[in-house]
């Protein structure tokens, strides 16, 4: 990937935010003509006649203004340029606009750096990074913009290569199991918090974020809708989602919030079924909660239980939002369902919808023998079509 030679650029480097300068930078043939156009250095010197490695301090100036903005520009090669101007967004935007009006295509960050990046999976990790909830998703991402999925894709190549089928499977095989894990990279786990009402769902959701986000009443029914919160745990990235409890009743409202609730289940990657553990009556339970398969069962309240004893034939873990007792160990739980199995640093994972779909689709070709199209498919995971596209 590279940038396109009859097009001069132009694009901000530096965050939308408050700050003592802001980079624009300008690539393209016409770069140094552009930015000479509005630039003024105090020496007289154009950055035309300047070297390249140049730094010229003076002000840029349209034609028409009054007043111009001292600044500092540098010829950093004979045809990229960068203005270092005041901070702040006004100030870089003035200069983009001036650069536009006299032919410069103006770019999102994110394009130019496209441009720049070897292939579009460093690309696309160019682009993620910044949506990476947590430390430890930004350093998986991380990997994969210094090139681990990049390296294991041009090494499935050379298998195409050799013809070597079956270990090409077995490697694409690899990459997908992975792809449950990528993909939460930047989109976290999503944990819903179910059961019948006054089991707790509130209180334990407060106490598994350290703050109070829902509101607890003691009275049935007090949620309606689905309430989010973003959390971390163990440095993974989820949203807890607290619902309406799930019951037969006649109340237009509340049954408009069971029925969000039972959707929230159908999206859930995990679902914490919650019990209270003054009653463990089972036919108290909803049969949407019942039947659920990779539910983590919950018996809240102990605290009010003197004499707790759980059924032998549920696993169930015991807690306490009130005291936090059994808190910590249900974190683990949701933990070990969520992330069974933690890539090694520097392993290759997919973590976008295209690469996982693009994998996919070759695997399946290559069980069907159907070579020529498993190798189109495949070739195009390291070529985007351009940068300048901003989907992914």
């Amino acid at each position: 990937m590279s940038f396109p030679a009859d097009k001069t650029l132009v694009a901000v480097l530096t965050p939308p935010a408050r700050g003592a300068i802001a980079t624009v930078a300008v690539r393209g043939p016409q770069a140094v003509s552009l930015a000479d156009r509005f630039f003024h250095s105090l020496g007289g010197k154009t950055l035309g006649e300047a070297n390249v490695g140049k730094i010229l301090v003076g002000h840029w100036q349209a034609a028409e203004e009054e007043v111009g903005e001292e600044l500092v520009a540098a010829k950093l090669e004979d045809d990229y340029v960068e203005i270092h101007c005041h901070g702040g967004v006004q100030a870089s935007e003035r200069i983009v606009n001036h650069l536009q009006s006299a032919g410069g295509e103006p770019v999102s960050f994110t394009a130019w750096a496209g441009y720049q990046a070897p292939d579009s999976i460093v690309w696309e990790a160019e682009r993620a990074l910044p949506s990476a909830p947590t430390e430890q998703a930004a350093l998986h991402l991380l990997d994969q913009h210094q090139g681990a999925l990049s390296r294991e894709v041009t090494s499935i190549q050379a298998l195409f290569e050799a013809e070597q089928w079956d270990d090409a499977q077995q490697r694409l095989d690899a990459l997908l199991h992975w792809a449950p894990f990528g993909l939460h990279l930047t989109n976290p786990w999503s944990i819903v918090l179910a059961g019948p009402p006054n089991v707790g769902k509130s209180s334990l959701l407060n106490k598994l974020i350290g703050y109070d986000r829902a509101i607890v009443l003691d009275m049935p029914g007090t949620t309606r809708d689905v309430l989010h919160a973003m959390a971390a745990l163990d440095g993974w990235p989820v949203q807890f989602s607290d619902t309406a409890g799930i019951r037969i009743s006649e109340d237009e409202i509340e049954q408009a919030g069971i029925t969000k609730a039972k959707a929230a289940l159908e999206q859930a990657d995990l679902v914490l079924v919650l019990h209270d553990a003054t009653d463990l009556r089972p036919h108290e339970l909803d049969d949407s909660l019942r039947e659920l398969p990779a539910a983590l069962h919950v018996v809240n309240k102990i605290d009010l239980a003197a004499d707790l004893a759980l059924p032998d034939t549920a696993e169930m873990l015991a807690t306490s939002a009130v005291t936090g007792q059994g808190v910590l160990e249900l974190i683990s739980a949701i933990v070990a369902r969520l992330v069974p199995q933690r890539p090694e640093p520097g392993q290759a994972v997919p973590f976008t919808p295209r690469q996982v779909a693009c994998f996919q689709q070759t695997r399946t070709l290559l069980a069907e023998r159907s070579i020529d199209a498993a190798r189109e498919t495949f070739s195009q995971l390291l070529n985007l079509l351009s940068p300048s596209d901003e989907t992914t």
